[in-house]
């Protein structure tokens, strides 16, 4: 077997993907736009400067984009080395923030997923991701065959999920260990699991998941209600469907930007979770499918990267990012369209929230470094296919 800890010949760096960099600018473009749109008005009935969001979000923007600048210039294989000591810390900030006192984690909407920084506030759990992305890569690729194997392979990577699930849970937040168990889940299938094996594991997941649904009444709730919203359309049914009418006013292109009268006080968290709702408002089916468009061209760029990557922790690592954009993409709009089962999740790039938009546009510039080393497409068959062999197998 491989030695998959030595570190690869590089072929000479390449210009970065710009089919992954121009979607991206794209989404955050109209996320800027989008979020003044849906913010102003709640800005300004909470006593705010109709700006308050837009500056905020600016901010975030202009860190964010620097980041963006500074990870797609360093090579990728230098986050291994650095995977386990940002692991700690990511479970250090997870356990923190649910145990921190309510001046330094104040609770917000029934959850303590915020650490106040001065006026900014920072979620953890957005780190956590691009974290456990890359601890999970370096452990996958260093294990190679042995993934394959139970005590190796899904056992020991199911305990290290599961830990970080549980301190999120703890907070708690359905809709992002939801997100994190579909990235690991992909990750794992694609360093070599059998699929049996993460077939039984899904299994458990889906029975655990289930487990904390019936023990907490609101889950369980919203649960009902997504079957049938109109049980109780004045409350927990609200949501649901003032998500829906705003999304169907928009009808083929759209009322106008600026125009939706939902964000006037009926649809909750327009600027954020619900922001996917407005733009099918003011854009329209035309603006919705733009947005799908945007995100399919990231995934089609994204995972090619990770199939052309010279090595595989750079492979498990574009699988791993491009996962989580695509995933909590469909996600988030899921839960706008009545698709699944109501739970908070942003839209990336669009939704209003500071430290998810600085995380995910770090991680998109690793993921632009990693374009810079992918190989050019193996015209013989069956080189392609032994080198997709390979692959699944965690081997460089």
């Amino acid at each position: 077997m491989a030695n998959t800890t030595v570190r690869p010949k590089f072929i000479d760096a390449g210009p970065i993907d710009k089919w992954i960099l121009a979607p991206v600018v794209g989404l955050v473009a109209l996320g800027t736009v989008m979020i003044y749109s849906s913010s102003f008005v709640g800005a300004y009935m909470n006593g705010l400067s109709p700006n308050y969001f837009l500056i905020r979000h600016l901010i975030w923007l202009c860190i964010g984009s620097l980041a963006l600048f500074i990870t797609s210039k360093i090579n990728y294989q230098c986050w291994r080395r650095y995977s386990v000591p940002l692991m700690i810390v990511a479970l250090l900030a997870l356990a923190f923030v649910v145990f921190a006192p309510d001046s330094i984690a104040p609770e917000i909407n029934g959850a303590h997923r915020w650490i106040r920084l001065g006026p900014l506030s920072a979620q953890p759990s957005e780190f956590a991701k691009i974290v456990f992305i890359t601890y999970a890569a370096d452990w996958l690729s260093q294990k190679g065959e042995k993934v394959r194997n139970l005590w190796y392979g899904l056992i020991p990577f199911g305990i290290i999920l599961g830990f970080i699930i549980g301190l999120i849970m703890l907070e708690p937040d359905m809709g992002t260990s939801i997100v994190f168990a579909m990235i690991g889940g992909v990750m794992l299938f694609c360093a070599g699991a059998k699929i049996m094996q993460l077939l039984a594991g899904a299994a458990l997941a889906f029975a655990a998941f289930l487990v904390l649904i019936i023990e907490e009444s609101y889950r369980l709730n919203r649960l009902t209600i997504f079957l049938d919203p109109w049980k109780d359309p004045n409350g927990l049914g609200f949501h649901p469907i003032q998500s829906l009418f705003t999304l169907g006013s928009g009808g083929l292109i759209g009322e106008g930007l600026g125009a939706s009268r939902q964000k006037f006080g009926w649809l909750p968290e327009a600027h954020t979770d619900s922001i996917m709702a407005v733009i099918g408002d003011e854009l329209g089916f035309v603006g919705a499918v733009f947005v799908l468009i945007l995100i399919i061209v990231v995934a089609v760029h994204g995972f090619r990267t990770a199939l052309r990557s010279p090595d595989a922790f750079g492979s498990l690592m574009a699988t791993g990012i491009t996962t989580w954009i695509v995933f909590q993409s469909f996600l988030n709009i899921g839960v706008v369209t009545l698709t699944v089962p109501f739970t908070g999740v942003p839209m990336p790039f669009i939704s209003f929230g500071g430290s998810s938009l600085v995380v995910l546009m770090s991680a998109v510039g690793i993921l632009l470094n990693l374009s810079k080393y992918a190989q050019p497409v193996v015209e013989d068959r069956k080189e392609l296919r032994r080198r997709k062999l390979l692959l699944r197998r965690g081997m460089s």
